[in-house]
């Protein structure tokens, strides 16, 4: 039986997207590909450890004699897990977290101007930092603000009163600007703050991995006892793929036996392996290798995107040139464009157009066009499907 693992990206309910939709969008590509066939979707929920749970997604292929699963894919909802331990701060302390990380990563980054290793966005990526660091000190900033209100309140004299109002009408101008410039700003800011930092921590000091890992190891495991000669595929967007990653190739341990004896594909959509590679250069140091030249690896990609990677020294459409060091293993590359690309002007730039490539692989809707079109494609080639 063939078993799909979803491990969506940072922020996906946000956005409300879901291990449904992504089977959804998958059942919809079968059926466009087939006559006389008719499919559907059962959703069921399941604890695969006492406090943890999984949505589970069949897709049934229906015919005179009834109806047969022809996949099932499990979601992995990792980012509880995650961010957990960084929920528990108020929005103060969140920000005073983002912003220091963004000041510890300001010389990097501006070294990956001049050094950018395999990362052909360096420009973009230091805007986007720099958008962090206003968004982290304008509610730092906020400080000030509410002490006016306190002197006012209480009638004492905390601060001079004539420096508190300068330093609040410049507080309300680069607030009325940032709303301005980012919609919803009042959500983002704990969104952003709350991913980025937890993620920084997850790759950087291993906050949460063992945790994190060790679930996943439970999902694998419970799938391997319910599900019959199984054979698992982990369907990944985004963060979700350096989780896989991290898992398939772990660094400092030896494989477990399920992952060894059912892991069978890794799909990567819009993975942001070369991103964290530039900015984290030893996170993929010294891993375990072993699984690496006995699974299939697809990889999606959109030149238009900064963040997903192609594993090519350039940044063109074509075959990769490498994949995980040390290991003969390279992803079959699929391109993926929604419209034709073209370098970025000076307004695409300041309005982020290329970092909103990244949300591009499928419509909001299901019923729309996806990449999961050529993943479908390039599944039952491989007889995975």
């Amino acid at each position: 039986m063939k078993i799909g693992i979803y491990i969506s990206g940072l922020g996906q309910s946000f956005v409300q997207e879901s291990v449904e939709k992504y089977a959804a969008r998958l059942m919809n590509e079968m059926s466009y590909r087939t006559n006389g066939i008719n499919y559907e979707l059962r959703t069921e929920k399941i604890n695969y450890a006492e406090e943890r749970e999984s949505t589970v997604v069949s897709i049934f292929e229906e015919h005179e004699t009834g109806a047969q699963v022809v996949y099932k894919i499990y979601d992995y909802k990792y980012h509880e897990i995650l961010t957990e331990k960084f929920n528990s701060h108020s929005i103060i302390v969140k920000n005073f977290l983002l912003f220091l990380l963004v000041i510890q990563k300001i010389p990097l980054i501006f070294k990956r101007l001049f050094d950018p290793k395999d990362y052909s966005r360096p420009f973009q990526s230091l805007y986007v930092f720099m958008i962090f660091l206003t968004i982290a000190s304008s509610v730092l900033l906020m400080l000030p603000a509410t002490l006016a209100v306190v002197n006012e309140f209480f009638k004492f004299p905390l601060f001079p009163k004539a420096d508190i109002e300068i330093v609040s009408k410049l507080i309300v101008s680069l607030t009325a600007v940032l709303l301005l410039i980012l919609p919803n700003a009042n959500v983002l800011i704990t969104n952003l703050a709350t991913e980025y930092v937890c993620a920084n921590d997850y790759i950087e000091h291993g906050v949460q991995k063992q945790l994190l890992q060790g679930n996943l190891e439970l999902l694998v495991d419970y799938i391997s006892e319910k599900e019959k000669n199984c054979r698992i595929h982990f369907h990944t967007y985004s963060f979700g793929s350096i989780i896989a990653i991290d898992y398939i190739f772990p660094f400092g341990n030896t494989l477990t036996r399920n992952t060894l004896n059912f892991t069978e594909t890794l799909i990567t959509i819009g993975t942001p392996f070369e991103f964290i590679k530039a900015y984290y250069p030893r996170f993929y140091d010294s891993r375990n290798i072993e699984l690496g030249d006995k699974i299939c690896w697809i990889n999606i990609y959109s030149i238009a995107d900064p963040l997903a990677t192609n594993f090519r020294s350039d940044a063109k459409i074509g075959d990769a040139q490498f994949g995980i060091d040390k290991t003969s293993i390279k992803p079959v590359n699929l391109n993926y464009e929604v419209a034709p690309f073209k370098k970025t002007g000076i307004v695409d730039f300041i309005m982020l157009y290329s970092m909103k490539a990244h949300g591009m692989y499928w419509d909001s809707k299901t019923e729309g066009q996806s990449c999961l079109r050529l993943l479908n494609d390039e599944m039952k080639n491989k007889n995975l499907l």
